[in-house]
């Protein structure tokens, strides 16, 4: 018998990075599948202890310029040392696989106007087994979103949603339907990242923030 991939559901992390605002803040975003927890250093500050895939850290603040962000497992063995620029304003490091292994990406987490009527969405590919993406949310569709980029934010009402993705090539089989809420004044990234190294194992990570 072949196993079956089951989509995994939305993880919608409300709140959990939550800032009105902070110069040079940098949290990290585990997406790399078949890896143990890591530690994660960044320009020498501590930034997350045990980070397992899936998972996001809060804010911190560092010094503007590039930074060496270091991943270490539990027996302090270096996974990977790579310089990233952190802005003076707020930035997301991902950390994804590749055909070599790991890598880190610097996101840049910028600021989208909304209203007491009003969200912004935007979508970041962190899936590097599935390759692009399409993403459709009611009459808004990203789509063909390569691994690694990050659409620009765009503005709906706020509300109740479905989410649906599959791949450009096969638009036709949906890989993920999920249900997603959108709150007034509010930012959201929502992450596609894999759970396992497959095209069809894609899952979500729904991000809420606020910028002002």
């Amino acid at each position: 018998m072949n196993d079956v991939l089951l989509p995994q559901v939305s993880n919608n992390c409300r709140f959990c990075s939550f800032n009105q605002w902070m110069p040079a803040g940098v949290r990290v975003l585990n997406a790399a599948v078949n890896y143990n927890p890591f530690s994660v250093n960044i320009g020498g500050t501590n930034v997350a202890a045990n980070l397992d895939q899936g998972n996001i850290t809060r804010y911190v603040q560092v010094n503007q310029g590039f930074q060496t962000v270091t991943l270490t497992g539990a027996n302090g063995y270096i996974y990977l040392q790579k310089q990233v620029y952190i802005g003076d304003g707020m930035t997301t490091v991902a950390i994804v696989n590749t055909a070599s292994g790991l890598d880190v990406i610097s996101i840049s987490d910028t600021a989208c106007a909304t209203n007491n009527f009003s969200a912004c969405i935007r979508v970041a590919n962190l899936a590097y087994y599935s390759g692009p993406v399409n993403v459709s949310m009611g009459n808004l569709i990203f789509s063909s979103v390569p691994f690694q980029n990050v659409t620009s934010f765009s503005r709906v009402n706020a509300g109740n949603y479905t989410v649906r993705i599959s791949r450009p090539q096969n638009p036709g089989n949906t890989l993920l339907t999920l249900p997603v809420n959108l709150n007034s004044n509010r930012i959201y990234t929502l992450y596609i990242m894999n759970w396992n190294p497959s095209a069809d194992a894609v899952q979500t990570f729904l991000v809420e923030d606020r910028r002002s």
